[in-house]
């Protein structure tokens, strides 16, 4: 029962770990968003010499909506995980001061508790499925956000070659594709963070 009780309060740290984690994500994401539509204000201005950069830019735009949007769900996703993990951590703590207060009844007197007992557990049992359904819901979230800054980390390679032939917009262009691909790193290590936190909620 102890050992229960202590992984359900390492769950409900955990959660709220992973919330403050993708929080801070969305919060790079939105800087992300505004180098993206700078770059592609830049590469207006370049003209000519920088049509290969514009869907690039478009794509850095999309993706950075993109991953405010699902960091905003993520989030929310460990937020509920966090409260369902607290309503666990509350039945089963009912349930061991239960199971103390029947250890010190007679069988014949510990009927009504049994009946308690019982009706907690099922309630326990709801609970416990239900947080491993959002937590596939939360990896895969998750593995989506984490495949899109791989996507940006190479993107924003390509991004710097084609900066290349811009002329004087190239060190400009560079150093936008530059803070891209860091912006992804960060995002990518708050993901990851987070997907090692999941491992405390292995049975």
């Amino acid at each position: 029962m102890q050992h229960v009780s202590s992984q359900i309060a390492s769950q409900t740290a955990a959660s709220a770990t992973i919330s403050g984690h993708l929080f801070r994500a969305s919060l790079i994401a939105k800087r992300m968003a505004l180098a993206a539509k700078n770059s592609r204000a830049m590469v207006l201005r370049a003209g000519a010499k920088a049509a290969g950069l514009k869907v690039i830019s478009d794509y850095f735009d999309e993706l950075a909506g993109k991953t405010i949007r699902l960091s905003r769900l993520i989030n929310q996703s460990a937020i509920t995980i966090s409260r369902t993990s607290v309503r666990q951590w509350r039945t089963q703590t009912f349930l061991d001061r239960l199971a103390k207060s029947q250890a010190r009844l007679e069988p014949s007197q510990s009927q009504q508790l049994n009946v308690a007992a019982a009706n907690r557990q099922l309630f326990l049992s709801h609970q416990m499925h239900s947080l491993q359904r959002q937590l596939i819901e939360l990896k895969d979230q998750l593995a989506d956000i984490h495949q899109y800054m791989q996507s940006s980390n190479v993107v924003a390679v390509t991004f710097r070659l084609e900066a290349t032939q811009t002329g004087e917009f190239r060190p400009m262009l560079e150093n936008m594709a530059e803070t891209i691909s860091q912006q992804s790193n960060d995002i990518k290590a708050h993901i990851t963070t987070s997907q090692n936190k999941l491992s405390y909620f292995q049975a």
